[in-house]
């Protein structure tokens, strides 16, 4: 069903011949060389039949995202709609669970606290396929575009803002997820460093950090202590995944220049460390699936990505007002992309759809800054020359 869906939009886009030229930048050449490198290989890798049945699909599930994005967004008011929808299916996927555990107890997934002892996780909803972790990132997600894009509207959405923060934090506390609680902290710096109200925001910080540490209970409290803690209970599971670092950097080792094929993550990780699991750093992901050369056309990827944001960063500084809607979804823009950076230490993504919406997304609002500020120069262009060409004409209206 994905497929019949992509395949129909592939069409559609297809059908406008005139914008796939322009719109096959350098991002897009690097997504596809990552893909050409992925069917290039296969008679190379370890397992082709779990590439071509499972990696490859999922890499282009995730990599459309990028086209469609890029083909499809092409105005300020599809812009608007995109964003809306983005947040708002999020925010349904953070209420959904945290209704049935309100309601019914419901957690979705535990985690190991020694000496026997479990503790429940609040994960994704039943029909969901997130864990508590990645329940944690799209709380982390969805916060920036709260802040910076949904609550300057008006009263109203600022209301709602102030609704949901509580909600989200108390969601976020619910998965035990300390990557997500980082996450969160590299949020407020970020917005601490683009705010003018530094002062304001660190009272406000203080007050909200202590109001939920006096909230959480003693499961959550060792958890996140663990962190920077020893001395915590479940300070062994962090340290575990410090070792996994290590031991995921082996398994790409094993296969250095082109890796174990992609989508084989897991089943390097088995056959190679004896280890159940996706490697959970992106870069040792990309490097265990598509070794270095795939590595370094990711890292390609991702630094358009960002030379894009940051070129419209500069252009809405210096031409657009602080108020404007594309300068407000491009600072939730750069505070998530700072987030998930991050993340990135702590999480898999290269078949996820978030870096290649997001890169689609960088492709969007440089474009849409430009057209703005053409349109823009323009106008001035035109009031400069409407009184010495009209002149005699505003004269007779006046009489």
């Amino acid at each position: 069903m994905d497929f019949i869906i992509v395949s129909i939009i592939c069409f559609l886009i297809f059908l406008n011949r005139s914008r796939l030229k322009s719109n096959f930048d350098d991002s897009s050449r690097y997504l596809f060389y990552i893909f050409c490198f992925a069917i290039l290989t296969l008679p190379f890798v370890h397992w082709p039949g779990s590439v071509i049945n499972n990696g490859i699909v999922l890499f282009i599930k995730g990599a459309i995202f990028y086209f469609f994005t890029v083909s499809l967004v092409v105005s300020e008011k599809r812009l608007k709609l995109t964003v809306f929808v983005f947040v708002l299916c999020n925010l349904l996927r953070v209420i959904e669970p945290l209704v049935l555990n309100v309601t019914s107890g419901y957690l979705g997934s535990a985690t190991y606290l020694g000496d026997g002892e479990f503790a429940g996780r609040l994960s994704g909803a039943p029909s969901d396929v997130v864990n508590p972790n990645g329940l944690a990132f799209i709380i982390a997600t969805v916060i920036p575009f709260l802040h910076y894009v949904m609550a300057p509207i008006n009263r109203f959405m600022f209301s709602v803002y102030i609704f949901l923060m509580p909600i989200l934090l108390y969601a976020m506390a619910l998965t035990l997820s300390r990557s997500g609680i980082i996450a969160l902290c590299i949020i407020a710096l970020g917005v601490w460093i683009k705010s003018s109200h530094k002062f304001l925001l660190v009272i406000v910080g203080i007050f909200s950090v202590f109001l939920i540490y006096a909230n959480l209970n003693d499961v959550q409290k060792d958890r996140y202590f663990s962190i920077v803690s020893d001395e915590a209970q479940q300070s062994g599971t962090a340290d575990g995944r410090i070792d996994g670092w290590f031991v995921d950097l082996k398994v790409a080792m094993n296969r250095p220049l082109i890796g174990h094929g992609l989508g084989t993550s897991r089943e390097a990780n088995w056959n190679v460390a004896g280890i159940d699991r996706v490697s959970h750093i992106l870069w040792a992901e990309v490097w265990q699936e598509i070794g270095a050369i795939g590595l370094l056309l990711f890292i390609f990827y991702l630094k358009s990505m960002v030379k894009n944001f940051l070129q419209a960063g500069c252009l809405v500084k210096k031409n657009l007002y602080r108020s404007d809607f594309v300068y407000r979804c491009l600072e939730a823009m750069q505070v998530w992309l700072l987030m998930n950076f991050l993340f990135s230490f702590a999480s898999y993504g290269l078949k996820s759809y978030e870096w290649y919406f997001f890169g689609g997304l960088s492709v969007v609002v440089l474009s849409i800054v430009k057209n703005k500020i053409c349109v823009q120069e323009s106008h001035i262009q035109l009031g400069s020359e409407k009184p010495e060409v009209f002149q005699l004409a505003r004269k007779i209206n006046r009489l």
